[in-house]
């Protein structure tokens, strides 16, 4: 019982609670050495299992990376945020899998926590307590959260279609299902948007290849396997296109004078796109400038709150708010809407309507900027773009064996300065691609191992391709794409007990482990 009592605080604390994770893993290493078995046999156990084995070998390269490096601060300190990959392996697969009506209430218990937690952010999202929408996020990453929030709709969905139950019980997972998708909706996080379109897709191909015989059922999944990336595709497209695409201008009908007879400025050239509109029409700097400073205490030639030029962040704004740039337009403004630019908000439709659309929209207007005018500061796609250019440069530069556990962020610091990147000191961080980053630690060498890591044991076997253990490591090889994933304690706690939990003590698994 202290033993489950434990995974469920760990469960828990996944979404709710960084400390709490560190607690749950300690207590559990207690229960580990004082139930069952004496240790030596739990240890004997874990060195004989090959997978178990296999998945330390990844903390364990990270401990031989410190042979090659020179900061062995960051070095510890990143070791100290791994220890999940030591702990897990070592204790589930050491003792005895979890009966299958305790992996049930495990997976309960996960999934209620989740629910708390997406309550919580959804009271911050009502009361716009928030200058981003990825803050509405209490107490992990919205990006992690958004990896629970997916797996979470997975799990619900496994027992929505593979268990019986009563018709009420059934209306209120697929209610919560419509919960989970609403929320990560408003996240506006494009990793979690494709950690859901893939796990639809795997699961579809799972079903596809275990669950059907028929013929008619077996073409309508190939249509939905195909179908639903091409739809997303054709949106996605339509939507870019829309949002880039502005009506044509004739200037010839355009007023020349704003209503206090300045002039405007037109420029369609100088000026970027946003929302599909035009941001540089009727523009009145003067006007702006006099009618902003009498109503905020920032001043318009300066910078916002969380560091941005203020004028351009009004001209984004009040073109989102369909507003003249001019005295009026700027007095049209609410005592809200001063708040949000002040906080650097330059679309009022990210802030008031969060969801696909705002953030493709915000997304592609940093694009824009990045192309015109190589600048990527303030733009997570734009940014990426100079994180990889780092990465690449510092896998060239360490090809073999990388820079090793300690040194990667002065690696990064020395890259950024070689490449003499236009990125500001704050922005100037690691890979965002988990791949890379075990790259430009620990060269081809730690990538070819990480990737067996993470592939083996579902190929390995037959008896580890169950449905929940298809889906989690679906979710987590997108999710390394665009994050690295395993680089913080939330990312790490979650990819180190789920995949542990899945491949150890999942109740489809009628007996241990497979061992030598």
């Amino acid at each position: 019982m202290a033993y489950f009592i434990c995974l469920a605080m760990m469960a828990i604390s996944l979404t709710l609670s960084p400390f709490m994770m560190s607690v749950s893993q300690f207590l559990l290493l207690i229960v580990w050495l004082f139930m069952g078995d004496p240790v030596k046999v739990k240890f004997q156990r874990f060195i004989h299992n090959r997978i178990a084995v296999l998945l330390v070998s990844l903390y364990m390269l990270h401990v031989i990376g410190l042979i090659y490096t020179s900061d062995f601060a960051y070095a510890f300190k990143d070791l100290k945020v791994k220890l999940p990959l030591l702990a897990f392996p070592i204790i589930l697969s050491s003792v005895k899998p979890l009966e299958k009506r305790h992996f049930d209430w495990l997976m309960l218990v996960y999934v209620m926590a989740v629910f708390v937690a997406t309550c919580i952010s959804f009271g911050t999202y009502l009361k716009h307590d928030y200058g981003n929408i990825r803050e509405i996020s209490r107490f992990i990453s919205h990006i992690r959260f958004c990896l629970n929030i997916v797996l979470v709709v997975g799990i619900i969905a496994y027992y929505l279609f593979t268990r019986p139950a009563p018709w009420w019980e059934k209306l209120l997972q697929a209610t919560l299902i419509v919960w989970f998708l609403y929320q990560l909706y408003i996240f506006e996080s494009i990793s979690g948007y494709l950690a859901l379109i893939s796990m639809v897709i795997a699961s579809l191909v799972y079903v596809f290849f275990n669950k059907v015989q028929s013929t008619p059922w077996r073409t309508a999944l190939l249509i939905l396997i195909i179908g639903i990336p091409t739809a997303a595709g054709i949106y996605g497209y339509r939507l870019a296109s829309s949002l880039l695409t502005p009506p044509a201008v004739d200037f010839d009908s355009l007023d020349k004078k704003t209503a206090q007879g300045n002039d405007y400025q037109h420029d369609t050239v100088a000026f970027p796109v946003e929302d599909g509109k035009y941001v540089g029409l009727y523009l009145c700097r003067t006007e702006m400038r006099e009618t902003w400073n009498s109503r905020s205490t920032l001043d318009y030639n300066g910078l916002t709150l969380n560091g941005e030029n203020l004028e351009a962040t009004l001209v984004r704004y009040l073109t989102s708010k369909d507003l003249r740039k001019d005295a009026k337009g700027v007095a049209a403004l609410t005592d809200q809407d001063v708040q949000n630019v002040e906080q650097g908000i330059a679309n009022y439709v990210n802030w008031s309507h969060p969801g696909i659309h705002a953030r493709l929209s915000s997304t592609l207007f940093e694009y824009g900027l990045y192309r015109r005018n190589d600048y990527p500061n303030g733009g997570s796609l734009s940014q990426r773009f100079e994180y990889t250019k780092a990465s690449i440069y510092l896998i060239e530069k360490h090809p073999i064996f990388g820079v090793g556990t300690g040194d990667i962020p002065n690696a990064y610091k020395q890259a950024y300065d070689e490449l003499q990147s236009p990125l500001r000191q704050e922005f100037r961080h690691k890979a965002h691609n988990q791949y890379l980053s075990i790259t430009v630690g620990f060269g081809i060498v730690g990538l070819l191992l990480f990737l067996i890591v993470l592939l083996y044991p579902y190929l390995s076997s037959k008896r580890y391709r169950t449905y929940l253990y298809t889906i989690f490591l679906v979710i987590l090889l997108i999710s390394m794409l665009p994050e690295d994933t395993i680089e913080t304690q939330a990312g790490a706690s979650w990819f180190a007990f789920f995949n542990s939990l899945l491949i150890f003590a999942s109740q489809n698994k009628n007996s241990h482990p497979e061992t030598k």
